[in-house]
């Protein structure tokens, strides 16, 4: 869902509310949006759903403002998002994972991807109907997972993979994200120098190695934050210098300060 600031900079600035949900590779936010973001940019494919007849907007500056009823955006696509206020879903999904390859795949070359009427109306709905009744939080991600499956289909199915080694390296990196990370300490795990694996990482992943350990943290932080820590709490969780560190890198991954997101 939009969280956060109007990229027009009105006074005016109505928060977000709903639920965000994490699984090893993916998050839904879903609830009421609020005013527009600013324009940014993020490691995760994005699956942007209006649940709502009023549809949403998508900006990127080739473009402008386009409307959607639900898309895909591309890891790495500069962009912006309004929901106008109205209920939507936002599922974000690792491009590393095997459905976020394939979601890549079918989003990076127009860096939108506008989703074809009637390809999911099915798993929208479902999703729309569990987050209504105030579902359990397992049922929820289950029925977002379904829809990520269904939109990756026979691609995913196809097999695409990571080089094992890189594979090995951000398991091994997800179970050391709350301490210190040291690239040598990584590439040593996966087998490989320094240098190569550096170069291998950003070639398998799409993202350097510092700016991947940087959103698994923001992940971390976030998930401290939706379980009612404070900005401080949640900073620190997540490796953090301070609450400002944090807010700031999430402003610059997700257009709107994590302060703005009200959690149901």
């Amino acid at each position: 869902m939009s969280f956060g600031l109007d990229i027009s900079y009105k006074t005016m600035k109505p928060a977000a509310s709903g639920r965000i949900l994490f699984w090893n590779g993916g998050s839904l936010w879903i609830g009421l949006s609020g005013a527009a973001t600013e324009i940014h940019s993020h490691h995760a494919v994005q699956i942007s759903l209006s649940l709502s007849k009023a549809g949403l907007r998508l900006y990127r500056a080739e473009d402008d403002w386009k409307s959607y009823d639900a898309a895909i955006v591309a890891a790495h696509q500069n962009h912006a998002f309004d929901g106008g206020g109205e209920l939507t879903g936002n599922i974000f999904v690792e491009p590393e994972s095997r459905y976020g390859q394939a979601l890549q795949q079918r989003a990076v070359e127009s860096g939108i991807l506008r989703i074809s009427d009637g390809e999911i109306d099915d798993e929208v709905s479902a999703l729309l109907h569990l987050y209504i009744m105030k579902a359990d939080d397992t049922e929820l991600v289950t029925s977002a997972r379904n829809l990520v499956a269904r939109l990756a289909g026979n691609m995913a199915v196809a097999g695409l993979i990571l080089d094992p080694r890189i594979e090995r390296a951000i398991q091994r990196i997800r179970e050391k994200i709350g301490a210190s990370i040291l690239l040598a300490d990584i590439a040593e795990s996966a087998h490989l120098s320094p240098d190569r694996f550096r170069h291998l990482f950003l070639e398998q992943t799409g993202i350097r190695f510092r700016p991947y350990v940087l959103w698994l943290r923001i992940e971390l932080a976030l998930s401290a934050y939706t379980a009612n820590r404070n900005l401080t709490e949640a900073a620190q969780a997540g490796g953090f210098a301070d609450s400002a560190h944090f807010t700031r890198t999430f402003k610059s991954m997700f257009g709107i300060a994590p302060s703005s997101v009200k959690i149901d």
